[in-house]
């Protein structure tokens, strides 16, 4: 079992989970990532308030946007329970958990996705 520390409040035990990435690849889950993401289509979206509702926009901080919506993600992908998750699987849970607290960075979110993807 892998542990992970999550947002400094919770912890969670998951079995080794790996993503497909979309050339194939099968790489170890990382929540790193997740909160990455989030964290640049808030910034590259131009959504520059500090707080959105009661989250910091900061994913360094305890209460940070990022952090939360990733715990959420993280269950999520635990009760796929499944050992290796598809990435569009995964952009689909973060994408409807941003929308849940925050539709302004989940729609963000999608565009820089999708700005990603045509780059790629």
């Amino acid at each position: 079992m892998k542990v992970l520390q999550i947002g400094g409040n919770i912890m969670l035990k998951l079995n080794e989970i790996f993503v497909i990435k979309r050339d194939g690849r099968k790489v170890p889950f990382d929540i790193k990532l997740i909160q990455q993401a989030i964290f640049k289509a808030a910034y590259r979206g131009k959504i520059d308030e500090k707080f959105i509702g009661s989250y910091h926009i900061d994913p360094f901080k305890s209460n940070g946007l990022a952090n939360r919506v990733t715990e959420h993600v993280v269950i999520d992908i635990q009760n796929l329970n499944r050992d290796t998750v598809e990435i569009d699987d995964i952009q689909n849970i973060v994408v409807k958990n941003l929308n849940l607290v925050a539709p302004r960075v989940g729609k963000a979110y999608l565009a820089y996705k999708t700005e990603q993807n045509i780059l790629r």
